[in-house]
Formats: C-alpha cells, structure tokens, sequence
C-alpha cells in the first residue's frame, strides 16, 4: 500500500503539571470581548482557565434602548440578560463558545466577539491537527496514530478528515471526498459509540457532536460538505485514524485529533 504517514502520540492521561511547573491555584480571570460586527472581522477570542476559576465575561457596552443576551453554543442562558456573566467555580461543563447579543423590540440582534472558552488544567493537550497530501489512486492513504493513556473511564475523542472545507482557508486542491476508518491496535475497525435513548427533547448524537465541538474550539465545517467527523469514547489502547479518497482522487486532508474538555 503507498501510505503518506505520520505518527501523533497523543497521551491523554490525567493531568499533572509540567517538569518544573508551579500550579497556579483557582483565582479570577476578567474578559471583555469587542463588538463582533463591523469593517473587519473579529475573530474569536480562545481562552483556557483552570477547572474553579472565577470567570467574568464583559459584553461590548450597548447603545440605549438595547439590552443584553447571552449564549453559550448558540443557546441562550436563562436570566442571562446584563453586561457581565459571571461563572462561579467553573468546570469543563461550562466550556465553550460564549457571545453577548444586543438586542431591542425593533432590531435585529448585534453579536459580540465570540469566546471559545476552555476548562482544565492550562497545560493540557486539546488537540492535533496535521495536513499532508493524498496522493491519486486506490492505494493512497494518509494515517495518524494516536495513544490514549487514562487510567480512569474512557475519552471522549473527536477525528475529523478536513478536506472540502479547507477551500474557505484558501487552498488550492482541498481532497473532494475523504474516507475516514478508525482502526484499533489489532488493524480491525474501531466502531464503539454512544447511546442516545430515544426519548423525545432528549439529547441526540448530533446536539452532542455540535456541542463538544464547541467546547473544543474547533473551526466550523459548512453544512453539505463531505468532510468526515466522528466522536467515540476511547479508553486506554493505542488506534490509527486512516483516511483515503472515496473517488480516488488526490488533495489536501486536514487530519484533527480532539479531547472533549
């Protein structure tokens, strides 16, 4: 098999400070995001604070007649409605993507800059992302090893093969359709999931995959593309993440490895 390969030893195991590492005990952190509308782009603002860290988020000031909401994923926080939202003691279930809308009876809602807000220990590994070049033909494929070192229940892993979307960074031969298998330590398909009772208003795979993605900080993917995102629990083993081409064809692969905080 012609292989483009490289090899990311992704430990994720539990946290410990670094060789010669102080740990800097919870405290308070302040944050005032800009207006998120104008000439320029405001890109948004990514964050890690240690798990108990007092948090306060600043909204841009509103104008008069305009009041304030804030979001977390895109849904709005109940009682939520003044300038600075507060978060006691945060843990990872508060990460994610934050934002203070303007609004008024006869306007349009104003978005701030968005955060993308982490919880956890400062030194611990969020992500790998690697782009490489698939070349053309059906033995062509790209792989990435990964190690998950826990002692404790399993990760909550997300791997995305990136390849049409990559045409909004500017790439000039993003891969049209990419296939991705995750195989575990023995070459066989790696295919655990989660279980969504089916209960109505309850919590579907796809509001968790949107939610965890944002709780990473990961770009977003345009809806309709072919790109390819999974979220499985992992434990402890060692796994490949393979991605080939579904037409043969060759481009641009953006292979990410997540943790969900």
């Amino acid at each position: 098999m012609k292989t483009v390969q490289f090899i990311a030893l992704l430990v994720l195991a539990l946290a410990r400070p670094l060789h010669g590492q102080a740990v800097r005990p919870p405290g308070e952190t302040t944050l005032l995001l800009e207006v998120g509308s104008g000439i320029r782009p405001i890109s948004p603002s990514r964050v890690t604070v240690p798990t108990g860290e007092r948090v306060q988020l600043v909204g841009p000031e509103a104008r008069a007649g305009f009041g304030y909401i804030w979001t977390r994923n895109n849904r709005a926080l109940p009682g939520a409605t003044d300038r600075s939202l507060v978060l006691n003691s945060v843990t990872a279930a508060e990460a994610g993507s934050y934002a203070c809308l303007h609004s008024s009876p006869t306007a349009l809602p104003v978005p701030s800059q968005s955060l993308v807000l982490g919880v956890g220990p400062v030194d611990r590994l969020l992500n790998i992302s690697t782009r490489a070049e698939l070349g053309a033909g059906t033995e062509a494929a790209v792989t990435a090893g990964f190690v998950v070192a826990s002692p404790g229940p399993a990760k909550k892993i997300i791997v995305r093969a990136v390849g049409p979307a990559l045409a909004q960074f500017g790439v000039a031969n993003p891969l049209r359709a990419p296939v991705l298998r995750v195989l575990d330590a023995s070459g066989r398909p790696y295919e655990n999931g989660y279980v969504y009772p089916a209960v109505v208003g309850g919590l579907t795979y796809e509001q968790d995959l949107a939610d965890s993605l944002a709780r990473c900080g990961a770009f977003p993917i345009p809806r309709g593309t072919r790109d390819v995102v999974v979220m499985m629990p992992f434990p402890a083993g060692l796994y490949t993440a393979q991605v080939t081409s579904a037409d043969s064809g060759s481009g641009s692969v953006l292979v990410e490895i997540y943790e969900v905080p």
